[in-house]
């Protein structure tokens, strides 16, 4: 397993774009899947048919709004694009994400999505910003401008080295 990021200081700008859903056939670190991204068209068509999406935090919206707790939005997923690594989210972040992005507090995205029975993916219903995504194939949140400048693949071992305090 493969982590992409680039490297980014507290304080830099959150990313416009964010990578979304893989391209293809992919499966969960929780052994779910495969699940497949056989028509992004169609995909973002379906996703985009009721206006823009939400980000919350955790999955919030799923497993603490149920419950009667918050679970407010930590951005709005605006637009998406197909690519050749799969479907990427244009995000207009509330201050409140803004703020957790720019502090790092979170590396990456979740996506809630709809498949068919044989697991193709239908439609994205929401994301949430999370420290331990399912996903491992997608772009860290903490990676700049992935699509213009390119990506350095780091394993797991690297991108997780925790270091002891002395």
């Amino acid at each position: 397993m493969s982590v992409t990021t680039l490297q980014q200081s507290e304080g830099d700008t959150p990313p416009e774009w964010i990578h979304l859903l893989p391209a293809g056939s992919f499966y969960g670190m929780d052994g779910r899947g495969p699940w497949r991204a056989t028509n992004p068209a169609a995909i973002i068509n379906a996703s985009m048919s009721r206006g823009s999406i939400p980000i919350d935090e955790n999955h919030a919206i799923d497993l603490a709004a149920p419950k009667g707790e918050p679970s407010p939005a930590r951005g709005w997923i605006v637009q998406m694009q197909a690519r050749a690594d799969g479907i990427w989210a244009r995000v207009a972040w509330t201050r409140y994400g803004d703020t957790l992005l720019r502090m790092r507090a979170y590396r990456s995205i979740s996506p809630a999505f709809w498949h068919a029975s044989d697991g193709s993916v239908t439609r994205i219903l929401r994301a949430a910003l999370t420290n331990s995504p399912n996903l491992p194939q997608l772009t860290a949140l903490n990676a700049r401008a992935v699509a213009q400048q390119g990506a350095t693949r780091m394993s797991d071992e690297l991108a997780f080295k925790i270091t002891p305090l002395s």
